[in-house]
C-alpha cells in the first residue's frame, strides 16, 4: 500500500514538474561524467607508471651495455698487453739496484 501511494506520489510529481526529470537525469550525467574522468584518469595514471617503468627498463639496459663493454675493452687490453710472467718482474728488480 506505502510502495502504490509513494509510486503515485512520484508519477503525480513527475507530470507536474517536468524539470524534476531533467534534475534527476542530469544528475545521473553528471556521475556518468564524473566515473568517465575518474576512469580516465587511473588510465592515464596507468599510462605514466608504465611509461616510467620502460625509461627505468631502458636505462638499465643500457648501463648493462656499458659494463659490458668495458669489460670488453679491459680484456681486449690484457690481450694485447699481457701482464709479464713473474719471474720476469722480479729479474726487472733485481736490475735496478
Amino acid at each position: 500500500m506505502k510502495c502504490r501511494v509513494m509510486l503515485s506520489i512520484a508519477v503525480a510529481t513527475a507530470i507536474l514538474l517536468p524539470g524534476a526529470v531533467v534534475t534527476i537525469v542530469s544528475a545521473q550525467d553528471r556521475d556518468r561524467d564524473r566515473d568517465q574522468l575518474k576512469t580516465q584518469q587511473q588510465l592515464q595514471d596507468k599510462d605514466k607508471l608504465q611509461t616510467k617503468e620502460q625509461l627505468k627498463e631502458k636505462d638499465q639496459l643500457k648501463e648493462q651495455e656499458r659494463t659490458r663493454e668495458r669489460e670488453r675493452m679491459r680484456e681486449h687490453t690484457q690481450t694485447e698487453r699481457p701482464e709479464k710472467p713473474q719471474h720476469e718482474r722480479a729479474e726487472r728488480g733485481g736490475k735496478g739496484h
